[in-house]
Order: C-alpha cells, then sequence, then structure tokens
C-alpha cells in the first residue's frame, strides 16, 4: 500500500533489533496496538512497514539491497531504541537509521518539517523501550543533530529496566506511564507531521482546543471569549487551531525536535552543541587528621571552578556530588545517577608541608576505564601551581574544545598570597558546616583574609557565599541577606567575572528588592560566565515566567536540571513552574519525577495536591498535601486551599487559624491564597498586604496567582501589582 503522500512508499518505517523481539514479542504487539490506535485516528488509511518475518525478511546482514532502499522512502521513521539498537555495526543502525537521516534530509521534504504554527519537527520519531547509557545518548544525538526527544515505554523499578507492557500497572513504574497512553501519543505525533504535508486532510479534521485562562493578565480576560466579562460561564473555553495545541502538548514533549541552529556533524563531535558532562567527587581525605578537611575540600573547588568556565562542558555541582562521599556504590552506578560518562576521583595524604595528591580521570561507559591519573608530592602552598595542568589534563583526556579565552582563563591566573587562600579555604569548611559554631570559625577566618589583602576579591565572595547559603546559622535572620549582598558587591568591585557573586546579587534583586532589570542583568552575566551554574538557570525561569514566557522559562529550568539532575530543587521547582502556569498533567509529570529523586520531598506533594485541585480531584489532593506536611511542615497552604476548593470551610479555616498563630512572611502569602479560595477579598487583600511590606518572595509573581484570580479585577490587587513595576 503506497504512502498517503505521493512518492512515497510507506507512511511509517519501523526499525527495530530482531533480537528485542525475539523474547516476548515486544516490537509485533506494540505494532499490533500502534496499527488499532491509528485506525481510530486517520481517516485514510496509513502504509506501516516492519520486517515482521525474521526467517524471511531482511536479517542483519551487512550488505543493503534495493529492495529495503525502496522500503525506505517513507514519510516517517521510527526506531525502536533499546539497549542494544545504538550499535554502529549493526544492520538496523548503519542500514536503517543512519541511511534514513541521510536520504530525508536530501530528499523534496527534508528530515525536518515546518508545521503550520511556524514550530519544526523531526520525521524521525524514537520510540525507547530501555534506559539507555550515555554513549548510546550521545551517539544518537551526534548521528541527529539535537536533542533526544522521545516517546518512551520503559518499565522502571529498583533493578529492573525494560519495555512496558500493556498490563503494567503504571502505580508500581518509577516512570508513572500507561501502556495506552503512549500509544496514544504516537499515533499523534504521527497525526501531525503527516497532516502537516497533506492539507487537505488537515482541512478535513481541524477541531478546537481550550487553552489556559492563567495564560492572560487580568485586563485580556475582559477581551477573552469565556471570561467573565463576556458573559459566559466557563472564562477558561479560549478557541484555537488543532495544530497548535497538537503540536505544543505532543510534539515538543515526546519526539525528537531540533532546538539548535542546523551544524555539522563535525562541529557536533567537537561538543560544540552537546555538551559532555563530568563530575569531580569529594576527594577523599587520607590524611587521619580531620583538623585538615579543609584541604580536600579546597582541592575539589580548584578543580570545579576553572572547569565551570568552559561552554562545552556540563560540571555537575558539588554539592549534588557529596551524597557519594565514602559511598560504596561503582564508578557506573554512580555515574549512572549523576548522568555523566566521567569523573574525576583524587585523594589526600600526608601533612600540609609533606603533601601526596593523586588525581585520576575515569570513563564510566561501556566499560570503566582510567583515561588519565598522576601523583603530585608537594606542600599544600605550591599545589596551586599545578591546577592548571590539572584542569587541561582532564579536558584533553575527555577531548573538549576550549576557546583561547577559556584556555587564557585556565593558564593565566595570577600568583597569589598561600596564606589568603588558606584562610578562605579553611573559612569555606567551618561556615559549610552549617552550625553556628562552624559559622563563627569560618567568619573569622575570612575576616584574617581580608585583612592580608582588602584588594583581594576571594574572602568578600566567600562571605557573600557563606551569608547567602549558611546565614541562617549565624542565627541573623533576614541581615543575612542584606550581608550576602553587601559581600557580592564588594567582591564584583573587585573582579567582575565571579560568577558566584553574580548569582547571589540576582537573587537579591528578584526576590526580595524587587528590581528586575538588575536580576536579569546578573542571572545573564552568571550564566555567561558559568554554563554550568544551574541555580542561575533555574532562578532565570522564575524570572522569564514573571513575562509568561512559559516556553523559554522551562528551557532554563530543563537546562539546570540537566546540569544538576540529582538536586530535588531543579526538579521540583520545573514542577511547580508548570503548576504556576497551569500545566497541571505536567506538573504532576515533574513532581513524581522530583519523588524518584527524594521520597521525602515536601514541595513535590505540595505541587501534586495543588495540581489535584485544579483537576478537580480534591480527596488525591488533600491526602497528596497531608501526606507532604507529615513529612515535614511549611507548605500548609496547599492543604488549606484544598480544603476551601473542596468545600470544606471549617477545614480550611483551622489551617488559616495554625498559620495565623505561627505567622511569617511565607505564612503571609499562604494565608492570602486560602482566603481567595474561601471568597474573602478582604482579607486576602490584607496578607496580601502584609507579605508586601515583608518582602515575601512570591508577591512578584501574584499577578499569575490562579489562587488569587477572584482578586484580578480588584482595584486593590491591581495597586499592589502596579507598584512593583513588572517587566511585560
Amino acid at each position: 500500500m503506497a504512502s498517503i503522500i505521493p512518492g512515497y512508499e510507506y507512511d511509517i518505517f519501523i526499525s527495530y533489533r530482531q533480537k528485542d523481539n525475539k523474547y516476548d514479542g515486544w516490537v509485533t504487539e506494540f505494532i499490533d496496538h500502534l496499527k488499532r490506535e491509528i485506525e481510530a485516528t486517520f481517516k485514510e488509511d496509513v502504509s506501516i512497514y516492519f520486517d515482521e518475518n525474521p526467517h524471511d525478511g531482511l536479517l542483519e546482514i551487512h550488505n543493503v539491497n534495493k529492495s529495503l532502499e525502496t522500503k525506505l522512502k517513507s514519510l516517517i521513521f521510527m526506531p525502536i531504541i533499546s539497549q542494544t539498537y545504538c550499535d554502529p555495526k549493526s544492520f538496523a543502525w548503519q542500514n536503517e537509521f543512519v541511511a534514513f537521516n541521510k536520504m530525508a534530509g536530501a530528499d523534496q521534504l527534508g528530515r525536518d518539517i515546518k508545521l503550520p504554527s511556524g514550530n519544526t519537527c523531526s520525521r524521525i520519531i524514537p520510540v525507547k523501550i530501555h534506559d539507555l547509557d550515555a554513549t548510546d545518548t550521545e551517539l544518537l544525538e551526534i548521528e541527529m543533530g539535537c536533542r533526544l526527544r522521545s516517546i518512551d515505554f520503559i518499565y522502571s523499578s529498583a533493578g529492573v529496566n525494560r519495555p512496558l507492557k500493556p498490563t503494567d500497572n503504571p502505580d508500581k513504574n518509577l516512570n508513572k506511564t500507561y501502556y495506552r497512553d503512549q500509544i496514544n501519543k504516537v499515533a499523534n505525533a504521527i497525526k501531525e507531521i503527516i497532516y502537516s504535508l497533506h492539507p487537505d486532510e488537515k482541512k478535513r479534521t481541524t477541531k478546537t482546543y481550550q487553552t489556559k485562562a492563567r495564560d492572560y493578565t487580568p485586563d485580556q480576560f475582559k477581551s477573552v471569549p469565556g471570561s467573565p466579562a463576556s458573559g459566559k460561564k466557563d472564562f477558561r473555553t479560549v478557541f484555537i487551531s488543532a495544530s497548535v495545541v497538537i503540536f505544543l502538548a505532543i510534539i515538543l514533549a515526546a519526539i525528537l525536535i531540533p532546538k539548535l541552529l542546523q551544524k555539522t556533524k563535525a562541529e557536533l563531535s567537537s561538543g560544540e552543541l552537546i555538551r559532555k558532562a563530568i563530575a569531580v567527587m569529594p576527594v577523599a581525605n587520607l590524611t587521619g587528621n580531620p583538623d585538615l578537611g579543609w584541604i580536600p575540600q579546597s582541592i575539589q573547588d580548584d578543580i570545579i571552578t576553572p572547569l565551570n568556565g568552559i561552554t562545552d562542558l556540563i560540571v555537575r555541582p558539588k554539592q549534588s556530588t557529596l551524597q557519594f562521599r565514602d559511598s560504596e556504590e561503582s564508578v557506573q552506578q554512580i555515574a549512572k545517577k549523576l548522568n555523566v560518562n566521567n569523573i574525576v576521583e583524587t585523594s589526600v595524604k600526608g601533612t600540609e608541608e609533606n603533601l601526596r595528591v593523586e588525581v585520576r580521570l575515569l570513563e564510566a561507559f561501556p566499560e570503566e576505564r582510567y583515561i588519565w591519573s598522576s601523583t603530585f608530592n608537594l606542600p599544600w602552598k605550591e599545589l596551586a601551581g599545578k591546577y592548571p595542568e590539572i584542569i587541561n589534563r582532564i579536558l584533553d583526556g575527555i577531548k573538549v574544545n576550549r576557546s583561547p579565552q577559556e584556555e587564557k582563563n585556565i593558564s593565566g591566573k595570577q600568583p597569589v598570597n598561600p596564606e589568603l587562600v588558606k584562610a578562605c579555604a579553611r573559612g569555606e569548611f567551618y561556615m559549610s558546616q552549617l552550625t553556628p559554631e562552624g559559622f563563627q570559625t569560618g567568619l573569622k577566618y575570612l575576616n584574617e583574609a581580608m585583612a592580608m589583602d582588602p584588594a583581594d576579591p576571594q574572602p568578600y565572595l566567600k562571605l557573600a557565599l557563606g551569608y547567602s547559603n549558611a546565614g541562617h546559622a549565624a542565627g541573623i535572620g533576614d541581615e543575612a541577606a542584606n550581608r550576602a549582598k553587601s559581600y557580592a558587591l564588594k567582591a564584583l568591585e573587585l573582579d567582575s567575572t565571579l560568577a558566584d557573586a553574580h548569582v547571589v546579587l540576582a537573587t537579591r534583586y528578584l526576590y526580595t528588592d524587587w528590581d528586575f532589570p538588575k536580576a536579569e542583568y546578573h542571572l545573564k552575566r552568571a550564566m555567561e560566565l558559568n554554563p554550568s551554574s544551574s541555580v542561575a538557570y533555574t532562578h532565570y525561569g522564575w524570572f522569564l515566567c514573571l513575562s509568561l514566557k512559559v516556553e523559554e522559562a522551562v528551557k532554563a529550568m530543563k537546562t539546570a536540571i540537566e546540569i544538576d539532575p540529582t538536586d530535588p530543587l531543579m526538579q521540583g521547582y520545573l514542577g511547580w513552574l508548570y503548576l504556576w502556569t497551569g500545566y497541571n498533567e505536567e506538573a504532576l509529570t515533574e513532581a513524581q519525577k522530583t519523588l524518584q529523586i527524594d521520597p521525602n520531598y515536601t514541595m513535590a506533594y505540595y505541587v501534586i495536591g495543588s495540581a489535584y485541585t485544579e483537576m478537580g480531584m480534591h480527596f488525591e489532593a488533600i491526602e497528596a498535601q497531608k501526606k507532604g506536611l507529615a513529612i515535614s511542615p511549611g507548605f500548609e497552604v496547599g492543604l488549606g486551599i484544598a480544603y476551601a476548593r473542596a468545600g470544606q470551610k471549617e477545614n480550611a479555616l483551622e489551617v488559616a487559624a495554625g498559620m495565623e498563630k505561627n505567622f511569617n512572611k511565607w505564612y503571609a502569602w499562604g494565608l492570602a491564597e486560602i482566603y481567595a479560595a474561601l471568597g474573602d477579598k478582604d482579607k486576602a487583600i490584607y496578607y496580601l498586604e502584609e507579605a508586601y511590606k515583608l518582602r515575601q518572595d512570591f508577591i512578584p509573581w501574584i499577578r499569575y496567582d490562579y489562587n488569587l484570580k477572584i482578586l484580578y479585577d480588584d482595584p486593590r490587587f491591581k495597586d499592589i501589582v502596579n507598584r512593583l513595576s513588572l517587566p511585560e
């Protein structure tokens, strides 16, 4: 049967390794289900080719024939990506995947097509049935020239990594995916591509879909069909074309989309687009002297810092590696959790005057092996002179390019006073203990460092970070944030290239000072100076949310997760962003991923419960909020709103009373939301004003706060919003 589009042999070519179908016939069953789904989706017949007879079809031979070349002339190529598929020596990889990619790039349609919405998508739709090793993912991305975006049929649990089956219980699957829903996603992705190439069909299948009310500002609601101002019942109903919504909901989330400008494979191989990832592990202290704990910590910092400045390299943050201190897990297990292929291990023995430092660079996959190893015997104060050699050996070992400026930054460090460096290292070490005693000891050392050289920016930077990250241990409340800002300003006055100082300032300007142009400048500068700053990217996502640039905000937060995949805060913030902007199903998905990182992360339960509330699932919402609060307090607002929206007014008021009894600036915003949910506008406005006076972090985002929607037309609410001078 010919393709819907003249000139093509089939609509869909399905590529797979025969060995992935031998055990239980998964591929055959998948194709059978897909055919049924497509029959229910398309008005016309859609042709599918796959090699259904391993004994009589295209076996894994080494010479592709003319028959296969003809069959590859298909509209859509669907590889079943498994643990064995990404093998450059295999028939499926070389003669199907690579061949189609080349053929599609040269035919009249092109591999990447434009949809009616103006967006672009690929004619290759990967279906993934296993979690992949980093090397396999990299092979795919290099061949495709963009990030891998697949529709996943994966069942994961402790020690399990296998294809998803129709009978699998999604509640027992860490991925929480339904087989039936995934089949539907595949069919709809195919439909969007084919109908984009077949205009007559598209015209006959145009439908209308709802968009989210919170995609509009309060003033914009008045002109939206279905808004309260228009006199209709459902203010959320806005009609837009099917191509836009299906594309956003399915294609962006499910299939491979080129996110970057077209580049050659040579550029990709050089790491220009696909940034390699590395983890510098905590340095093993084998000195036998706990008082020398500052030495291994400073060594890890001194390796990470210059690596952070390399554009083509993602460096896992130090915080994400600390969980593996003293870990008995294998290098491959750690690398898989951190999603890296290279790890730096370091150990230190001896005394401050006679150190033995061993540095090892390892490759984790496909097999664990040493790329480079070296030992340095020297006094600690001479170690600084060895770092350019260590950094360059690491970068050469993993074949990462660096620009002339980056080369200069690595080797062009000016000599520093070793006693000042030592005082800074000890100050940071003690402050990081997060105890009042440790903070005061660290403060003492950093003050000594400032006295040694008032023109050196490092003591000021360490103090800025100390007050920002550990200020709560000092017992000085909000004053810690003010001191962090002052020290960051001083550090940048002495050296404007300190990315961490820019982040400290940006968070103050964004969440406390509400100086949004300065917040934007410092966040962009931080990301420029340190492409591996996950915190800069996640805060930039919240900044973009102020202007409802949702797609850009999501991209920024996903970059933060890519940099630091083991930090539940990064993943949790993405779920919260989706929740805030009205994408409840996406919020649920990301919150579940957060719980995979940390099953006791209260914020994730808050997001899950709040999404259920928005979806009208009130019992589930209340249970989720209770489960989170049973772990730790802080998100009582979610339970209060869940009760209010479920019609349980007395329970909601009881939650509010508890928050009023323990009032703080965090609860001020929460109380405003609960009373708004209860319909009490006066109390909601009162607590919003209190939150404004206390400079509560969330105030800049209230104009899109769905829990405050009953206040949108209230002049008092508009006055608060206007006072913020928010970006357009």
